[in-house]
């Protein structure tokens, strides 16, 4: 069983992650319950509609006949290359959803851009 310290800490190093832009933490009623940034609409938003999806492949997931199954991890990928990341976590006697939002655009990438664009050049 994680201390709230631990899960703090745990999340802590998650934002020092490449890419990681923020994080909700939700509960299996939707609820928020921790994000970064903490900016309330964007968890509330995330929160119902990441809570719809997993009810949703959860359902799939029966449907499909893969009933020893449950739903541990989705990831999706955006044309715009964030990527959403959905975890299951069981934390003492309860579950949450850790959602990662992560910019795939980032180090190499991200200089080739810059230089397309001209942003990498020094002004003399």
């Amino acid at each position: 069983i994680m201390s709230n310290n631990e899960i703090d800490a745990a999340l802590s190093e998650l934002m020092t992650k490449t890419g990681v832009e923020g994080y909700v933490v939700i509960n299996y009623d939707g609820i928020p319950v921790k994000s970064h940034p903490e900016n309330s609409i964007p968890a509330v938003q995330y929160a119902a509609l990441v809570t719809d999806l997993i009810t949703k492949t959860k359902s799939t997931l029966k449907m499909l006949d893969m009933s020893e199954s449950d739903f541990t991890y989705l990831r999706m990928r955006t044309k715009f290359d964030k990527e959403i990341i959905v975890t299951n976590q069981i934390i003492g006697a309860n579950e949450y959803i850790l959602i990662t939002i992560h910019s795939c655009k980032f180090g190499p990438v991200v200089k080739e851009e810059k230089e397309k664009k001209g942003e990498g050049e020094e002004e003399v």
